[in-house]
Order: C-alpha cells, then structure tokens, then sequence
C-alpha cells in the first residue's frame, strides 16, 4: 500500500469513524469475504491503517466458562498502571463484572488441519457472534459456525444474488441442506445449514484450503457434533471503573492471529458518545507493519497510545474523533490506567472482564 492510498484511505475512514458504529446485525455466514472486508474497514476507522493488522480474536475452548458458572484461574499479579486521582470519571462505574465475549456455538469434532481447541477463535457484535477454526499458513483453511436468531429464517440470497437448496442428509433426524448459487450468479463455498434441537437454524461453511480440507464430507461430520448453550469466552484483559456508558459492541479474539505472526490478538471496540474507542492486544514481539512505495514505516496521523503490560502490547485509539466523555475523564491515558493486561498465556485469562 502506497503512502497516497493510507492518505486516501484515512481520509474516507476518518468520515466513517466521526459517526455512529453501524447497528448489530446477526447474518455470520452469508459470506467471509463480505463480512471480513466490512469488519476491516470498520477497524480502520477506529484504529487507523497500522493498528488493522492487528485482527482480533480467538481463545482455547478448553478454557470456554458456563455463563455464571465456574470461575477461572486467577490472573497473574502484575503491575498495573494507577489513575491520576484527578481522572475520576464522573458517571456511575459498572456494578458488576461482565464477559462481552459469549458464544451460543462449540465446535466438536474438527479435521487435523484445525490444530484441536487451540485453534478455534470467536467473534461477536457487528456480524453476530460465530466460532472459526482456523488452519495456519497461506490459504489456510477455516470453517465458520454460526447460529440464527429465534424465529429467524436464514436468507436465500447472498450479496444480492440467489441461492438454491439442496437436500443434505438430516443431522440428529432434523432437516438440512447444503446452499448453491443458481447457475450464472457467481461461485460459493460450501455452506450446510440444519433446523437444531431448539428450532433455530444453524449454519457451517469451509473455506480456503487445499483439495479435501473443506468437503461436504467433513461440513456434515463437523456440523453432527456441534454443540449449543451459551459458554463466556476468557480474554486476557480487565478493564475496571469505566462508565456506564461505555459500550463493548465488538470483540473479536483470534488464535493464531490472521497475520500470522503472534499466537493471538485481540480488539476490543467500545462506543462511548457516538464515537469508537479500541483496544488492541497481541503477545509483545514482532508484527506486521505498513510501508509506503519508498519502504518508510506508515506514520498514522491519529495514532494510538501504546504500552506493555505484563508481555502484552496495549494499543488504544480513537480514531479521528475523541469520545468527550472520554475527553473529560482524561482521555487515552484514562482509558490505559483503567485497561489491565492479564499477560499471553491463555491459562491466567478471565471472564470477569469489565468491572
């Protein structure tokens, strides 16, 4: 990307991040490449064009807690950053700790290339909420799960273009069938969708991959054992004495992280005032960075704050526009004092998150 395409990008992405965040939609898998790409541009305008390849999101479903249910391991002391006294925010702090990272999806049986558990990240807000497995390397294969809404019936179009049944063998004796475009309205990968237990409609789609990866055959093996409930997802962060009104309405955490780089990555997208605040976290150490046509580092013109906690980089932004409230309370420095990194081993993450 050349330095003239960051100063055009931003310029567009800075109207996009001085508005409202788009209201939550739950449609996950119409398709990938659709949703990727808005996702991508609704983080480029909260973070700026450096802090996009940090994706964000994925945990081990080994460490997937019942909601209200059991705890998780303590995390690790370490220093934390105080808040100046004088930053006190002025609205009523969050009464009780919360996870805003849930999932109504576990996957179950999944092909090798998936890596086990490990390799199994989640996502909820703008897109819904959906579990990805996630092979490794260029073109890697992943599968993406996702559940519809009560009363919802799934679409027979995608982005603009039909979409034809096919019968599939039911799974548990329930109705399924695979997803095809009609003929001449382009290409689709493999999407199976069956009525669950519950009488809400799931959906399991592959990606990627070489020949064999993501078969019909493995879809409906993966799809027979998933499972349903709702499960809080650990992450490896705390964020204490935010104002009521600050909103979580995205999260994404991603294992590997989709640079390929680090052994995960976080973003965590807050709506405060009409404006967006993130924070991005990954494992301290090397990471992809942009560079114009002559190979000079990208220079943001909204950079984030940025620090290390406990071997996590910290980066929080808030685009072009600062939330006022945030403003008031002491801005980006605020919001860092008040943002605790839990440290890069998955074992010492928590579902008591904002407090």
């Amino acid at each position: 990307m050349t330095t003239k395409d960051h100063d055009d990008l931003t310029a567009r992405l800075t109207a996009v991040a001085d508005g409202p965040a788009p209201p939550p939609r739950i449609d996950v898998g119409r398709s990938v490449a659709e949703g990727t790409t808005r996702l991508r541009r609704r983080r480029l305008a909260v973070v700026g064009a450096v802090a996009v390849a940090t994706a964000a999101v994925i945990t081990v479903t080994s460490l997937l807690a019942p909601a209200g249910g059991s705890a998780v391991p303590a995390p690790p002391v370490g220093s934390t950053v105080s808040p100046s006294p004088s930053a006190s925010p002025s609205a009523t702090p969050t009464p009780t700790g919360f996870d805003p990272l849930t999932t109504e999806v576990h996957f179950g049986w999944l092909p090798d290339w998936a890596g086990g558990e490990r390799g199994i990240g989640y996502e909820t807000g703008y897109h819904g909420i959906h579990a990805e497995a996630r092979g490794t390397g260029e073109n890697a294969p992943r599968i993406l799960l996702s559940q519809y809404p009560v009363g919802e019936q799934p679409p027979m179009t995608t982005g603009g273009s039909p979409l034809t049944k096919v019968d599939a063998e039911p799974i548990d004796g329930r109705t399924a069938y695979w997803v095809v475009p009609q003929r001449g309205s382009g290409s689709s990968e493999p999407t199976l969708r069956w009525l669950t237990a519950s009488g809400r409609w799931a959906e399991i789609t592959g990606y990627g991959g070489k020949p064999g990866d993501v078969t019909e055959e493995v879809l409906h093996k993966a799809a027979g054992d998933v499972r349903f409930g709702h499960w809080n997802v650990p992450l490896p962060v705390r964020f204490t004495g935010l104002p009521e009104a600050f909103k979580a309405t995205d999260v994404q955490l991603s294992v590997p992280d989709t640079d390929g780089v680090g052994a995960w990555s976080l973003w965590v997208m807050f709506q405060l005032d009409g404006k967006n605040v993130s924070v991005n976290m990954r494992p301290n150490g090397p990471h992809a960075t942009f560079t114009g046509t002559d190979g000079s580092p990208y220079t943001d013109p909204n950079p984030p704050l940025v620090a290390v906690q406990n071997g996590v980089e910290v980066s929080i932004a808030s685009g072009a526009g600062m939330p006022a409230t945030l403003e008031q309370l002491g801005g980006l420095p605020w919001m860092l004092a008040h943002t605790t990194a839990l440290g890069p081993d998955p074992g010492s993450w928590t579902t008591d998150v904002i407090r």
